[in-house]
């Protein structure tokens, strides 16, 4: 299989730990939507990362389909996200909330670094510098998460370290240390694994 994109997408880069922690092997094919936008259309003209190119030439989009796909190829006990119940929709509902958190992180981004400053909407800025703290804090408030006392890591886990290690990078003033430290201990352990050492964010 081939994987799509660069790691310092956390979208690509959540993709790329969670193969590791499951055992798959792939090739990582490094390309910027940015900087090698000619290349990258060629292979996907949505231009959109991360792409996973299976061993039969299908390619599959979209970070959260490429996951269920993975969940779906391995035995039941090195799925990351349960098949079904409550705990399935449990560690969706983190995932989908560390998501909104990487999104508006990523809108910020983009908004002030692309867009020339004259064309800026600091009240747009504003909104999402909020939400994305919304997240956060949503995450901060629930309990710790059982990986930290010795529970198999779930989606819920990378997703929400992925999402932190991001935000912190790209918006260093607005994530001192001390700042979610129930996220930061999670984020912590989970980039001194393998699979997160092996998938650096720079």
């Amino acid at each position: 299989m081939k994987l799509i994109g660069l790691f310092d997408s956390p979208f690509v880069r959540r993709v790329a730990i969670s193969m590791r922690l499951q055992g798959f092997a792939f090739e990582h094919v490094a390309l910027s939507v940015f900087r090698h936008i000619d290349e990258m259309r060629k292979i996907n003209p949505l231009i959109k990362v991360p792409m996973l190119v299976l061993d039969n030439g299908e390619k599959l989009i979209e970070s959260s389909f490429i996951l269920d796909y993975l969940d779906g190829e391995v035995a039941p006990e090195r799925r990351l996200i349960p098949a079904a119940g409550p705990a399935r929709r449990h560690i969706q509902q983190h995932c989908a909330i560390a998501l909104i958190g990487i999104e508006k992180a990523v809108q910020v981004v983009y908004e002030t670094t692309l867009r020339p400053s004259e064309f800026t909407y600091q009240a747009w800025v504003d909104r999402c510098t909020v939400q994305m703290h919304d997240a956060f804090a949503i995450l901060e408030a629930r309990p710790l998460s059982p990986l930290l006392s010795g529970a198999p890591i779930t989606q819920a886990d990378v997703t929400c370290a992925v999402a932190l290690r991001f935000a912190r990078f790209m918006h260093p003033a607005q994530f001192e240390p001390e700042r979610y430290p129930r996220l930061q201990q999670l984020s912590a352990y989970c980039e001194a694994l393998p699979a997160f050492i092996e998938t650096p964010l720079e």
